[in-house]
């Protein structure tokens, strides 16, 4: 694995990357990153990493009922809102802009002795927020649950809502409903609907399920159907979401230079968080680390 002690560390990697995959931003494919404090860490979505896929949907629903004015968009929209305000979903965030990723892999104080990673996702195929697909998964995310899932009902609801979908295959068959569903991970490029977003230049990896249980019905009602359990997709190597991807190694002695190094460069807490809350904290922290240094 390749080590990143420093921020021209870093843009020479990035130089050689863009000989082989010239990197594009806002246009699919791109390139997108992620940033870890802990290189030890797993790429899961906190829905997974807190074992609450059976309950998606109905928290989703709830707060949807609590809090109406708060949704009225569109169904990823509200997804990405949720996971801003770290409600626990299936998307893992990620970044078109690699200086962002580098910061995240530097920050966290309860990771500051332990190496960090960057991500590299070079030449992604990646699927706008509104694209059909996404739509599909999302139809699932909140009108399905991933016990006892008939798909041949949840087919045909797609055949009918899908059927003159512009750009996109939809699914004719259980296999490729199926398949699209098992999807590893998603990227997608969502509208910039919040300030941080934006500052961010936030994307989106859209986490699919694992196959776990198929049973055939015996019920008179619903004698011969088939249904299906489904459970969270595990990714053990950074290469299950995509083959040509590559992990870089933060040491955490060089997580300080580093963090200094993109300061300069207006990659910090202020520009990255644009919330009054990370503003102040930003300007008093650099304040306090000035007094440090004169040793009052």
């Amino acid at each position: 694995m390749t080590e990143i002690r420093s921020l021209s560390d870093y843009i020479n990697y990035l130089d050689t990357l863009q000989s082989t995959y010239p990197m594009q931003r806002y246009i699919v494919p791109s390139t997108f990153f992620r940033g870890q404090a802990d290189k030890d860490w797993k790429l899961s979505p906190k829905l997974y990493r807190e074992g609450l896929i059976k309950m998606e949907g109905a928290m989703i629903k709830e707060v949807m009922h609590l809090s109406p004015e708060e949704f009225e968009m569109g169904r990823f929209d509200v997804l990405a809102k949720l996971q801003h305000y770290g409600f626990p979903t299936r998307l893992l965030d990620a970044t078109s802009n690699p200086l962002v990723a580098l910061y995240f892999a530097c920050t966290g104080e309860n990771e500051s002795e332990k190496d960090g990673a960057v991500y590299v996702f070079p030449n992604l195929p990646a699927s706008w927020s509104d694209d059909a697909l996404v739509e599909l998964i999302m139809d699932y995310v909140f009108e399905y649950t991933p016990d006892n899932l008939c798909l041949e009902d949840f087919l045909q609801n797609v055949k009918l809502k899908y059927k003159s979908a512009a750009g996109r295959a939809m699914p004719e068959s259980i296999d490729l409903l199926m398949y699209y569903l098992k999807i590893p991970a998603l990227a997608v490029v969502p509208k910039r609907s919040n300030a941080r977003l934006a500052a961010q230049d936030g994307a989106f990896f859209l986490f699919g399920m694992k196959l776990l249980a198929k049973k055939v019905s015996d019920n008179p009602g619903t004698y011969g159907k088939e249904y299906y359990s489904f459970g969270p997709v595990e990714i053990e190597n950074h290469r299950d979401m995509w083959h040509l991807s590559d992990k870089l190694i933060v040491p955490s002695d060089c997580k300080e230079k580093i963090l200094e190094q993109l300061d300069t460069l207006g990659v910090n807490e202020q520009r990255l968080f644009p919330d009054i809350e990370h503003q102040l904290k930003y300007v008093w922290e650099k304040y306090a680390v000035t007094l440090q240094d004169k040793g009052v």
